[in-house]
């Protein structure tokens, strides 16, 4: 395109010596060549598909410049060419300029239409992902309800047995007690979970005391008689690690309730007490700064003669500095 305008206007613009005398000497009814040119030009301009539509008032005044041109007279035809040739060019890129328009517009559209789309995918990941925790949470329930039936079964098998002695079956009417509350609780927590997939996430709740911070990890935190913490604790904990940052000095104090011997429960609030601190150090905090103790039954807040006394009697209490 760029080579055909150069080379209409090197025809246009040629020496009047080209077009001299014998320009002079031609008969007004002789076609011009560079006319038939320029005619040509539009003509291609029209039966292009992408550009027929574009540009209509340039190529309109395109036209009337080509037959000014065709009827000026020899004197004044170098003018009117060169007026006809600009007009030519206008109309060239006026639709050129029409169609990238027109095409930038189409660019624009799907641009959106792929946005779009994107969106109800994330739309659908977020479904589906909801979808998910909530099954995760119905299949804990169920294992709750497995073992609070499994501590059933060991507490009849102890009440049935005579040979064993009256501490025995005191400890194992406590586990059945325990474990019934653990799994009301485990239905609480799924409930809960249900409702609000990214439970767990947030640190424990905390209350202030001077200059004190103390965040709560109830008992739930652990299965019964064990100081493994669950999944949804282990992301709360790293949550709180995060929240504290390094600098800060940490005490962990891990309770039980009275049921079982003493003993026993001092050992269990210790190695909870333990695998609290081991997820604080996972999750970054320095060895230095973080103490854990077992504290045992010495401490309640609550009253250890109810099942709702001792639940809260079970809990792990991390001090921040």
């Amino acid at each position: 395109m760029i080579a055909l305008r150069s080379f209409l206007l090197a025809c246009l613009l040629a020496p009047v010596l080209y077009c001299g005398v014998a320009g002079q000497a031609q008969a007004a009814s002789d076609p011009d060549p560079r006319i038939a040119r320029l005619a040509a030009v539009l003509g291609s301009l029209d039966n292009d598909p992408a550009l027929a539509e574009k540009a209509p008032f340039e190529r309109f005044k395109a036209r009337q410049a080509l037959a000014g041109a065709e009827a000026a007279r020899s004197r004044d035809r170098e003018h009117a060419l060169i007026m006809a040739s600009a007009w030519v060019e206008a109309a060239q890129d006026a639709a050129q300029a029409e169609l990238l328009n027109q095409q930038a517009a189409q660019l624009d559209r799907e641009r959106d239409q792929i946005m779009l789309e994107a969106s109800r995918r994330d739309a659908e990941l977020a479904r589906r992902e909801a979808d998910r925790l909530r099954l995760q949470s119905l299949a804990r329930e169920e294992e709750a309800q497995r073992l609070a039936e499994s501590m059933e079964q060991d507490r009849a098998a102890v009440e049935q047995s005579e040979a064993q002695a009256s501490q025995a079956l005191k400890l194992a009417d406590a586990r059945a007690h325990e474990a019934e509350l653990a799994r009301k609780e485990a239905e609480l927590a799924a409930a809960v979970a249900a409702d609000s997939p990214a439970a767990g996430s947030s640190p424990p709740p905390s209350r202030r005391s001077g200059k004190l911070t103390i965040y709560t990890l109830a008992g739930t935190a652990f299965a019964s008689g064990s100081a493994k913490l669950g999944d949804a604790s282990l992301a709360s904990l790293r949550s709180l690690a995060a929240k504290i940052g390094a600098k800060k000095s940490v005490r962990i104090e891990a309770h039980t309730d009275s049921q079982g011997a003493d003993a026993a429960n001092l050992a269990l609030s210790q190695q909870r007490a333990d695998s609290v601190r081991e997820s604080l150090l996972a999750s970054g905090l320095s060895a230095g700064r973080v103490k854990a103790t077992g504290k045992g039954e010495a401490d309640p807040v609550a009253d250890n003669a109810s099942a709702e006394g001792r639940a809260r009697n079970r809990r792990v209490e991390i001090i921040v500095e």
